[in-house]
This record gives C-alpha cells, structure tokens and sequence, in this order.
C-alpha cells in the first residue's frame, strides 16, 4: 500500500542559496540516506515522486516549507519523521510529518499566497522613509513592470502580484518589511522585485519565507 506524506521543514543558512533543482536532489538523496521506501514513477526515464509546495527563490530562507513524499509503503509517521531527521543536511530541518490522501490535488495547483519577513540591519534605513515608500506603491492601482530571465523579458503588474505590506519591527528590534504576495499562476510576486518598485537605498540583511497559504480552505499552511 502507497502513502503519501507532507513534510514542514525549514531551508536555512548557506542551503539558501541552493537553486530548486539542486535543493530537490537533496531531498531525494536524504530520504536515500533514511532508507526509507520512496516511491518513484513509471516509464524509460523515473524520477522520485516528490514534490514542493512553491519553489523558494535563491538567497530566500523559509521556515514553513511544504513538500510531499509518495512512498511505496505505509510507515509509522513518527518513525519516518525520526529518519528524515537524522539525514539531513545542515540548513534543512523537518518540523512536521503527516499523511495527506493520495488523490488530493497537487499543492502547487491550490496555491494563493506568501507570507515573507524582509530584515534590514538597524542603521541600514529609515523607518519613515520605509513606512513613505510602502504608503506610494500601495495606493496604485498598478504599475507596469518588466524583468529579464535569461534571454526572456517578462511584462506584468507587478501591483497586482502585492496583497499587502506592512512595516514592523523584529523580535530583536530591528527594522522589518512583512511581504504578503501573491503565489498565483500568472501573478506570481517575488520579494526582490517587490524592493526594487519601492526604490530603496539599502539592501535587505536576510529574507524568509514564513507561511505559504493555499485557496481551499482547511488546507494546511
């Protein structure tokens, strides 16, 4: 009998700069290293059937991670959680594990939204000066913007992709941006484009990701 089961970790450290790919051969080498049954798919080429709820983008660290894990038996959950543990790498670190339905929709299919804390270091901005620059992007209706990836321009709004922005303070006091965007298809917001419509002077010290919500309600998040 299969199982499938959704795994909270964390993605910290120097493992923020591993690119979504890279990070998926880490999961499917650590869940190796527990010797646990991973399952994989049919055909001439199989691949392990894992998959992330949103990609992270590079430099971000998340804290509420979300990825699935098909396996080709049924185990203790507590057992799988214990050898997921001791295998993995520095910078990924397993929170929770729990069994979901094997026919529930994928989670990148019911994706709504993000949650992120944008730190900056104490003398690195103005609290006022942040608090303006947030105050003008969200009164527009929207504002027209354009990327290159690589050789492809990609034109969008990038106000649409905004739910809210809020300034606040962290525990330890210094100054923080709380990013809520869109993960929508189509309307995906990233943190670093988001900083460069508030046309700021200083860099951020650390970004994270610290809640994906999905649009059916009751879905974990």
């Amino acid at each position: 009998m299969s199982q499938r089961v959704r795994v909270t970790f964390a993605k910290e450290g120097p493992l923020r700069w591993v690119a979504h790919l890279d990070l998926m051969r880490t999961w499917e080498r650590a869940i190796r290293r527990a010797v646990l049954p991973l399952s994989y798919s049919q055909g001439f080429s199989p691949h392990a059937k894992i998959a992330l709820a949103a990609p992270l983008p590079v430099g971000v660290e998340g804290t509420h991670e979300l990825i699935d894990i098909w396996f080709d038996d049924e185990l203790p959950l507590d057992a799988v959680a214990k050898q997921l543990t001791a295998a993995m790498p520095p910078g990924l670190s397993v929170s929770a594990v729990e069994q979901v339905a094997d026919n529930l929709p994928s989670m990148q299919s019911a994706l709504h939204a993000a949650r992120y804390e944008v730190r900056f270091t104490p003398a690195a901005l103005d609290r006022a000066a942040l608090k303006a620059s947030v105050h003008r992007l969200l009164a527009l209706d929207t504002l027209d913007w354009e990327e290159q990836r690589g050789q492809k321009v990609r034109r969008y709004d990038i106000r649409a992709t905004i739910l809210d922005l809020e300034v606040a303070e962290t525990d330890e006091g210094a100054l923080a941006l709380a990013m809520y965007l869109s993960l929508e298809q189509g309307r995906t917001g990233r943190p670093a484009q988001v900083l460069k419509a508030l046309d700021l002077d200083a860099e951020p010290a650390a970004i994270t990701r610290t809640a994906i919500e999905f649009a059916e309600a009751g879905s974990p998040a």
